[in-house]
């Protein structure tokens, strides 16, 4: 049986897609975008999917969306709110 990872994800809390999956958002330039606040001047731009993990230990918030499902604006996420990959 072979190992698989689970990225990365949340869950939304509230609203007309309360449960529907969350993951890290991808902006257009392919950067993933931490953050301690909601303010664009705030921004720290990561451009390696392994390095959001240390930001988050660090108190950092992540934006995170799941355009397949039709979530697209991307959500600034608390780190307690995020779960940590997995091996299944």
């Amino acid at each position: 049986m072979r190992k698989t990872t689970i990225p990365l994800h949340a869950f939304v809390s509230r609203g007309a897609n309360k449960g529907q999956i969350l993951f890290a958002h991808a902006h257009e330039d392919g950067t993933y975008v931490v953050s301690k606040t909601r303010f664009e001047d705030d921004y720290i731009h990561i451009s390696d999917s392994r390095e959001i993990l240390p930001w988050l230990e660090k108190g950092y918030c992540l934006r995170m969306s799941n355009p397949d499902e039709g979530i697209r604006a991307p959500s600034l996420i608390a780190p307690e709110s995020i779960y940590r990959p997995v091996k299944v």
